[in-house]
């Protein structure tokens, strides 16, 4: 949106609220239903899209570090552990500490999981409230790129 458009309409306003709060499969509704009629709603409808794309690609990722870690973990674990019922053994000790790895992995999933939704759900509704108010709402580096790729 550039400075010389008008102010979006109170319509053009929910719509953009809509694709931001409701999530990908809206915003693309959205988008194929009013992306002749409004450049303000198309952008962010388009915006709305790319980030639920990353954001799932972020989870993709997390999810996939996080599983191959577990994996990894028990793997090199895995051979070790009769090591641990002889007291004696010099090398119980290392894996001792593994196997509390292992069990304190999942325990520490929550802790990473909740404030992440906590901070997309924060965007999110941020988002929701500008752009229904008829602010033109960019996230911060991915409004930047859609914009770039809209020109051309």
């Amino acid at each position: 949106m550039t400075p010389q458009d008008p102010a979006p309409s109170s319509d053009e306003s929910l719509m953009a609220a809509i694709s931001h709060f409701l999530g990908f499969l809206v915003a693309l509704i959205v988008w194929a239903t009013r992306k002749d009629k409004s450049r303000f709603v198309r952008f962010q409808a388009i915006q709305a899209m790319a980030f639920d794309i990353l954001v799932c690609v972020a989870a993709l990722v997390g999810i996939g570090c996080m599983v191959t870690f577990i994996f990894g973990v028990l793997a090199l674990g895995i051979g070790d552990i009769a090591i641990l019922g002889n007291q004696a053994n010099p090398t119980a000790e290392p894996v001792r500490t593994l196997v509390a790895l292992m069990t304190a992995v999942p325990l520490l999933i929550p802790c990473i999981v909740i404030p992440v939704a906590g901070l997309i759900f924060g965007a999110r509704l941020i988002a929701t409230i500008q752009t229904f108010q008829g602010k033109d709402f960019r996230y911060p580096w991915l409004g930047a790129v859609i914009e770039r790729y809209q020109e051309h």
